[in-house]
């Protein structure tokens, strides 16, 4: 019997019949976007995560360019090149620099210590990310970005049910962007939310995801983009993050088997995970060592075992061809470098069975013996 091909990530979905009626309604109505279903979105958000405002977009990479742009960020911005491109993006369509800092030994996340010596009279904002799930040393990041007088946000797309230090994300730091796609633990099949206790934040992006328009629309206040959310991308949003804790704890039981099976393969390594801190596992990332493992000949090996697996983050933003013209970072990042490429993500998502996390871990392991050098 052939092996069937298992997935990295598949969107996890209520019943399409729980969504249906909800659909027809919002299509026969003709209000199709930041409706009724988008503001009780943005409620739920907010209840959960214990912040003051949600607003919600259709990217979390929108959220990025108008929170960036709503600041009003100049000059130089600091934030990890191991992380999504979307980070850098939304810098670069503001007009901003990118200063890409180092992340920490076993966790990946933003080195605070490494933050601190990169920042100039010309920093006006230091941008954290959550990495798989995993949120960074905020409090060393905030002492750092006070202590500088620039502004600390955090780029959250993988972060949604993740605590830090027993407070769930949302509030962390002057606002959060999250993500919504298909890869996420909540899915709206698309979207991004901005979290924030900054009311007059929260006012601006919530005007400029409409183009700027003022309230009464009757003129443009400030340059924004079309970046609403639909009805349906709502619909879906708002059913998901309702039953948010069932995806997390699957999510951990997957993980927790994954370790188990892999604790004793030789050359391979998890990500650090704090006890104070609740990942949302996002993905599952292994760590190869490059003295016994080339990465990509076992990346490709898996693809002939019929298992996606993914070189994450890889390239570093500071390697992919769209930043060349910016100097390279000095001093060097040697832990980003080392680890984009040892890292492979494998199969995870909140429908996995553990029949298949046995099945992954097995064609990894007679991979790994076959590619060892």
């Amino acid at each position: 019997m052939d092996e069937k091909f298992i997935d990295l990530v598949q969107p996890t979905l209520v019943p399409w019949e729980e969504v249906e009626p909800l659909f027809a309604a919002v299509w026969r109505s003709g209000r199709l976007t930041v409706g009724p279903h988008t503001e009780k979105f943005e409620r739920a958000a907010s209840a959960l995560m214990g912040v003051e405002h949600a607003v919600a977009l259709n990217s979390c990479t929108s959220g990025l360019m108008l929170a960036y742009r709503a600041l009003g960020l100049t000059g130089e911005v600091i934030l990890p090149s191991f992380t999504w491109t979307s980070t850098g993006h939304a810098l670069i369509w503001n007009g901003l620099t990118p200063v890409f800092a180092d992340i920490e030994e076993g966790t990946c996340t933003l080195d605070p210590r490494d933050v601190e010596r990169r920042i100039t009279p010309a920093t006006s904002a230091i941008i954290a990310t959550n990495v798989f799930g995993l949120y960074p040393d905020l409090d060393a990041l905030q002492r750092v970005a006070d202590a500088a007088g620039v502004v600390l946000l955090c780029d959250s797309a993988q972060a949604i049910g993740a605590t830090y230090k027993g407070r769930r994300g949302g509030g962390l730091c002057r606002a959060e962007i999250f993500s919504f796609s298909p890869t996420k633990v909540v899915t709206a099949v698309e979207g991004g939310l901005l979290t924030t206790n900054d009311a007059e934040l929260a006012r601006k992006v919530r005007r400029m995801r409409d183009y700027g328009k003022t309230a009464d629309g009757s003129d443009i206040e400030s340059f924004g983009l079309s970046a609403r959310i639909s009805e349906f991308h709502s619909i879906v949003g708002l059913a998901n993050l309702e039953r948010i804790e069932t995806l997390l704890a699957a999510r951990e039981k997957l993980v927790a088997a994954y370790r188990a099976a892999l604790a004793d393969v030789p050359g391979l390594t998890f990500q650090t995970l704090p006890a104070a801190c609740r990942s949302s596992h996002n993905y599952f990332v292994t760590f190869l060592d490059a003295r016994q493992y080339d990465r990509d000949e076992v990346w490709n090996g898996m693809t002939d075992a019929k298992v996606h697996t993914k070189r994450y983050f890889y390239p570093p933003l500071h390697w992919q061809a769209a930043y060349h013209g910016f100097p390279p970072p000095s001093p060097p990042l040697t832990v980003t470098e080392r680890v984009s490429v040892s890292a492979l993500a494998l199969p995870l998502f909140s429908h996995l069975t553990a029949a298949d996390v046995a099945e992954v871990c097995e064609r990894y392991k007679q991979v790994l013996r076959a590619a060892k050098k």
